[in-house]
């Protein structure tokens, strides 16, 4: 959906917006795609599935760090699996739209972007947080009624689910869950900002 002079909201890490600021978002890779390219799910140089079988070989996993890693690599591998998902479905039914690896990730509600700044301090290691206002001009997709979840799911289903996804309504009624921008991005307004220091 192509926009204009519209105003959203982007919850950022290590970025150091400016009012004024002005960027474009869709040649360049994002955080999303460094992130799909980058895990890594080892353990002192291990894989992390061959020191879950030798702990298993135990008798019970007794090493309670270890089963936390493999936790979060499990968590990260359906991560990695979703978005090359969404990412293969539209390059192939709908290259319209903006890709979630050269997107910015926006959403439409000022108070929901202050929540999400704080999740944001408690889940990632960054050194400071900001939750900005933006005025934007270019094509946007809105995910309303329709999210993925990280949900465990074999790549084909996430194929079909990435359909539902790409496919649903811009124009529904539904709350947004997050918006998908690329063009031109200028920064209008910094509505918070915490420091690491400040945690």
């Amino acid at each position: 959906m192509k926009v204009k002079d519209l105003i959203l909201y982007h919850s950022a890490t290590d970025r150091n917006y400016k009012v004024g600021d002005k960027l474009h978002f869709g040649e360049q890779s994002n955080i999303q795609k460094f992130n799909c390219f980058n895990l890594q799910f080892n353990k002192d140089g291990e894989p992390l599935h061959k020191l879950g079988f030798a702990n298993a070989k135990k008798g019970i996993f007794k090493n309670k760090s270890l089963m936390i890693d493999m936790s979060k690599a499990l968590n990260n591998y359906d991560f990695i699996m979703r978005e090359f998902a969404l990412e293969e479905v539209r390059k192939q039914q709908f290259p319209k739209s903006p890709s979630r690896f050269k997107c910015m990730f926006l959403i439409d509600d000022e108070e929901t972007c202050l929540h999400n700044l704080e999740s944001l301090q408690n889940r990632t290691k960054g050194k400071s947080f900001q939750a900005i206002k933006v005025k934007v001009n270019g094509d946007a997709h809105f995910v309303k009624d329709y999210g993925i979840n990280r949900s465990g799911l074999s790549f084909n289903e996430y194929m079909e689910e990435a359909v539902k996804y790409w496919s649903q309504d811009q124009n529904s009624k539904s709350a947004t869950k997050e918006i998908l921008f690329v063009g031109d991005v200028e920064v209008v307004e910094i509505l918070k900002e915490i420091k690491s220091d400040a945690k």
